[in-house]
């Protein structure tokens, strides 16, 4: 895992230790709205024939489907931590589920798109059914951000008061 996507330590004048900032909170909205905000500019331009939403939801679903993947990669990093708190497990696995799939099927539609566009194949029947997969992932993608926040508010995974009360090795400088 590349080192920019563990845990760093940060000073807080309010801990004895140095705190440890997770990068995953940060990232992980990105997807959520620029994946959502893709699929309704995408619907707009598919059904109401407007090649302007095309292009933006195009360029968002995009921007979207790399934000997914940056975001997979820092839960991943911040799931070593979660998955010390007791009977997080379930919770965490369906929120990994769920991100793991909007991760792949949004890479998947991004570059089903460009091929089928490059074509100048991405007319008629085909633009509904990508817009199906579009909006598949953008339920998905509510779907994660929903079980992130359970694991966040049910369980308190990456608060300080949480995180400070699990044992955590530290981590090679």
């Amino acid at each position: 895992m590349p080192y920019w996507m563990h845990r760093h330590r940060l000073p807080d004048p309010q801990c004895e230790r140095p705190c440890e900032m997770d990068l995953h909170p940060f990232v992980a909205h990105f997807p959520i709205s620029l994946l959502i905000v893709g699929a309704i500019c995408d619907t707009i331009g598919i059904l109401g024939r407007r090649d302007t939403f095309l292009r933006t939801g195009f360029l968002l679903v995009a921007l979207g489907a790399v934000a997914a993947i940056v975001a997979a990669v820092s839960g991943d990093a911040a799931s070593e931590i979660a998955e010390r708190i007791p009977g997080i497990t379930e919770d965490l696995e369906q929120h990994e589920d769920f991100s793991t799939l909007v991760a792949l099927l949004s890479v998947a539609g991004v570059l089903l798109r460009t091929h089928l566009t490059l074509k100048s194949k991405f007319v008629g029947a085909v633009t509904r059914i990508y817009l199906l997969l579009i909006v598949g992932v953008a339920i998905l993608t509510a779907l994660s951000g929903y079980t992130g926040g359970r694991i966040v508010y049910e369980y308190g995974a990456g608060t300080k008061k949480i995180t400070s009360e699990i044992e955590v090795p530290d981590s090679p400088e």
